[in-house]
């Protein structure tokens, strides 16, 4: 996939998937402070029709509802599925989210009204950061989420050392071991994070998944399922239809998202939240 919409990429895509069409609004840039992809999803539907399903990804559910309601509406009233992938680690406002707001909680009542209700929504704690991330900030996350009837989690860690370079320089300035590739940042500590965490959530009736490269953990924590963040069962049984699955290998390693196309760009980081761990610079 490119890394920069285009319709003319959209009219390809819709080729290979045919009636399954699912858009991320997105994975590279946040839509609560890109408006541009806002254009893009209405170019789409005006020029192509309402697709099967909108999913929204965002860390600031404020800004997508100041931006998207209107818009997301009018999709839903078209007969679109609409879902949201939304971002809460308890660090908002901290320098390692300097741009996030702080209070995002309470636009969440909000977006489930319009989205359909809390089976639409998934929360995500993204990513896991070794020497700051703790379980009994996470214990009170998941609570204040199923306070909200929201029942699907999913959980991600930070990419190691030497994956992403840009990041991996920002990282350090505020974690300064990760220079020396952190020690203890490694499988084994990975697994016994999951599975407390795993615990934690099933006490709160949360289902938890883990995503792309990380997948593999389901192996060794018994509850934890491989995510699949553009679940195509889940979307299938929000939207009540079942267009035709295409085979798709996914965007990353142990991704099993169906086949979506992005209608966001890379290249966006200086304008969204300025999260210090993003790649998507």
């Amino acid at each position: 996939m490119p890394f920069a919409y285009r319709f003319a990429d959209y009219v390809r895509y819709k080729e290979v998937v045919g009636a399954a069409t699912y858009l991320d609004v997105t994975r590279r840039s946040d839509p609560a402070r890109i408006p541009s992809v806002w254009d893009h999803v209405r170019e789409i539907y005006h020029r192509d029709g309402p697709p099967w399903v909108v999913q929204i990804w965002t860390k600031d559910v404020g800004g997508v509802l100041h931006l998207g309601s209107a818009l997301l509406g009018e999709l839903t009233s078209a007969g679109t599925t609409l879902t949201a992938q939304v971002t809460i680690t308890g660090l908002a406002g901290t320098p390692w989210e300097p741009k996030v707001p702080v209070e995002g909680w309470r636009y969440l009542p909000q977006l489930i009204r319009l989205l359909g209700g809390p089976e639409h929504i998934t929360w995500r704690y993204d990513p896991i950061i070794p020497g700051v991330h703790t379980a009994e900030r996470f214990a009170l996350l998941a609570g204040q989420v199923a306070d909200l009837d929201i029942t699907r989690g999913v959980i991600n860690f930070l990419a190691p050392p030497g994956r992403y370079r840009r990041a991996d320089a920002r990282i350090a300035a505020l974690l300064p071991a990760w220079a020396e590739g952190m020690a203890g940042y490694d499988q084994a500590w990975r697994t016994s994070v999951a599975r407390e965490l795993v615990d934690i959530a099933t006490e709160q009736g949360l289902s938890l998944a883990c995503c792309a490269e990380y997948a593999a953990l389901s192996e060794q924590v018994p509850e934890l399922r491989p995510a699949s963040c553009g679940d195509y069962d889940w979307f299938v049984a929000l939207s009540g239809r079942d267009p035709g699955r295409v085979p798709y290998r996914g965007s990353r390693p142990g991704c099993g998202c169906a086949h979506y196309f992005d209608v966001g760009s890379y290249g966006m980081w200086s304008r969204c939240h300025r999260c210090v761990y993003c790649y998507a610079g």
